[in-house]
């Protein structure tokens, strides 16, 4: 069963391949995403000495280092020219607070994709990250032809459900020893929505 939409839809407009790295979606009070880029490397080495960020997520590794970065941002760097599937949120000077996209490589044909999501310490507890899912949905769903999004949130990150019920996202289930993180398996719980648009169904 579709989740019924909270808010109006948000209509971008589709950018050629080429300009995929300015591309701008607002969230809300001047907060917006963007591209990735070389320059957040300071922005990330800065949140992921927070440890709390690596426990809550899979493949973050802790300490966060240089290379790490590196790694990370050579990836980014490595997409602009095609459709941008993962996302920095910055305030309004453009500084990196967090980021939001999608779980590994998305094929041209896929109609479902999960997609993960961090928030720097100074800015949680504010109700910031469900405008940012929902911003990032509506997004997935009218421009990379998503049908289904979903997420797998560890089952001890309340904070993380919290936000994506409040985004219209519907826990579907527990999933046992789902994630394995450094050698111990974790039980997770997966939300889906489901596109309100019948152009993608």
């Amino acid at each position: 069963m579709a989740v019924a939409h909270l808010g109006p839809v948000r209509r971008f407009r589709a950018l050629p391949v080429s300009e995929s790295k300015d591309i701008r979606l607002e969230v809300a009070d001047g907060l917006y995403l963007s591209p990735i880029v070389r320059a957040d490397k300071a922005a990330y080495l800065e949140h992921f000495a927070d440890p709390e960020i690596a426990h809550n997520l899979l493949a973050i590794p802790f300490p966060y280092t240089e290379a790490d970065a590196d790694w990370w941002l050579d990836r980014c760097e490595q997409s602009i020219g095609s459709p941008m599937t993962n996302f920095a949120l910055r305030t309004p000077s453009g500084h990196l607070i967090g980021a939001i996209g999608v779980v590994g490589a998305l094929s041209a044909d896929a109609h479902g994709a999960e997609f993960g999501y961090w928030l720097a310490r100074s800015y949680r507890g504010r109700g910031l990250m469900p405008r940012v899912i929902r911003t990032f949905s509506d997004y997935a769903f009218q421009e990379l032809r998503i049908h289904r999004l979903f997420a797998t949130p560890f089952s001890s990150n309340l904070a993380s459900h919290r936000a994506l019920e409040k985004a219209g996202f519907q826990r579907e289930g527990l999933l046992r020893h789902h994630h394995l993180k450094q050698g111990i398996y974790l039980d997770a719980i997966i939300y889906g929505r489901i596109s309100d648009s019948n152009e993608n169904a």
